[in-house]
């Protein structure tokens, strides 16, 4: 069991997300010799200073700073993602194949109406992968633990169910966000306040709630447990 936790998936809607939401648990993971994989829902475009090409070069990029060795995207469509029973199979699949004993992806509430159909995809697809007599690729399989990361453009954030130190990571996670310099860019031209300092802003604060530096918030569907006592030597 052990070997099959340290197998992830993270579903993000968009190129940018996981970054912008778990990079720096991303680097952890990674620098663990965790196997990690991403799948991209959408490539992200159009948007106003970005295109296919850019994206996939700044995505190429922000894997190499974190480590990230397979990333997928599943081409569905950009600002009108929909929560169609064809996009919950695709997503299905794609955890029966990859078989990850933690599943992660976007909570609500979120103003992205894209946030909003990955969630419910998301959802349906971990209890579709486990079916019996279908045509979906792969073996019926149930992830063992889902999580819900924060998106950083929310204004104010519920509590979490846990927090990870990022302190170690931090640097990395904000040259992965930097890799995407066209988002960047779109970003601060509609705000008073950078994207930059927005997810600085955030994690400061979780890692004060924590007593480190910086943190990273997390929901969990189901209650979290914890099997070697040792563990909780490690919470703050």
């Amino acid at each position: 069991m052990e070997d099959i936790m340290k197998k992830v998936l993270i579903i993000s809607p968009h190129p940018d997300d996981a970054e912008l939401a778990m990079g720096g648990v991303i680097a952890k993971m990674t620098d663990a010799g965790w196997e990690v994989t991403i799948v991209d829902l959408t490539d992200g475009e159009p948007t106003p200073f970005g295109s296919k090409k850019t994206r996939k070069q700044e995505t190429s990029r922000a894997n190499e700073i974190l480590g990230i060795k397979k990333r997928i995207c599943l081409g569905m469509t950009n600002r009108y993602l929909q929560a169609t029973l064809e996009n919950r199979k695709r997503v299905a699949e794609v955890i029966r194949l990859n078989r990850p004993g933690m599943l992660f992806g976007p909570i609500l509430p979120d103003y992205h109406p894209d946030h909003v159909a990955a969630v419910s995809i998301i959802k349906g697809a971990r209890f579709e992968a486990k079916f019996h007599k279908t045509d979906m690729a792969g073996e019926p399989y149930w992830v063992p633990k889902q999580y819900g990361y924060y998106s950083t453009h929310r204004a104010g954030y519920q509590k979490p169910a846990f927090l990870v130190d990022v302190s170690d990571c931090w640097d990395r996670k904000i040259n992965a966000i930097r890799a995407y310099q066209s988002q960047i860019k779109n970003i601060s031209s509609a705000s008073k306040v950078s994207l930059i300092e927005k997810v600085d802003v955030v994690c400061r604060y979780f890692g004060q709630c924590a007593g480190v530096e910086y943190a990273e918030p997390f929901m969990s569907y189901e209650p979290v447990s914890i099997k070697k006592l040792a563990l909780l030597a490690d919470f703050s």
